[in-house]
């Protein structure tokens, strides 16, 4: 579904004229259509850790706090995945992102140690202790793409600027966010329209990617650090 596609869908719901084209009218309620479109599709990213926006970051330890720009080390980052920072080269995990309070605590009273902890700052992926350098560290994030640009399939943009541009995020969700927001924008009544929004986005997000099982008695023995058979061995 393209951004015209999606705007034409939202203008039959919502009742007005659907248009031939958005990027290039001037019509007001067409521009208004494609802001609520852009909005929406924002607001979706922030909202949840969708599985089709969520990648693996690469990173190369240097020897000091700072590491640079997290958007150097991914151009795309929106935001952590929490509890997925890794250090490949000495099996160990980074705590974090911490706080402001506890990363000032940590810089008071611990001069080093096995445990590693980040934040970060100003843009900037700040860890502790200082890392040595060559250090391979991996992490999940969340992209901040939702718009496929160039018809690859792949998100590369944040926002739409043409008509003939996709979403890898689900159409049928962008479309019901564009109805309640653009009679929201109208002074319109949206309730109906926010409260079907809102159950088909539980619906989605609680079908979207693999969810683990859930153990009454404890964690799974899959995420243990064990090297062990699950059967058929001796003491």
């Amino acid at each position: 579904m393209t951004l015209l596609t999606i705007c034409q869908d939202a203008a039959k719901i919502i009742g007005i004229t659907a248009p031939s084209a958005v990027t290039s009218s001037t019509d007001t309620s067409v521009i208004q259509l494609e802001a609520c479109v852009n909005q929406e599709g924002r607001a979706q990213v922030r909202k949840y850790e969708w599985e089709v926006l969520t990648k693996e970051g690469s990173h190369t330890t240097i020897a000091a706090e700072s590491q640079g720009a997290v958007t150097s080390i991914a151009s795309d980052w929106g935001r952590f995945s929490n509890n997925t920072l890794w250090n490949r080269t000495t099996n160990r995990k980074y705590y974090g992102p911490i706080s402001g309070a506890e990363w000032q605590q940590i810089k008071a009273v611990v001069s080093g140690g096995i445990t590693n902890y980040f934040r970060i700052r100003t843009g900037l992926l700040l860890m502790s202790p200082t890392p040595t350098a060559g250090e391979s560290v991996k992490f999940e994030y969340l992209s901040k793409n939702w718009v496929d640009t160039s018809g690859g399939s792949t998100a590369n943009a944040d926002k739409f600027s043409g008509d003939s541009q996709t979403t890898v995020l689900e159409e049928e969700l962008i479309v019901l966010g564009v109805v309640w927001r653009f009679l929201k924008l109208k002074g319109l009544p949206y309730d109906v329209q926010f409260m079907e929004y809102q159950t088909r986005m539980t619906e989605y997000t609680n079908q979207d990617g693999a969810k683990p099982i859930l153990r009454m008695g404890g964690p799974s023995r899959a995420i243990l650090a064990l090297n062990e058979p699950e059967g058929n061995f001796t003491l």
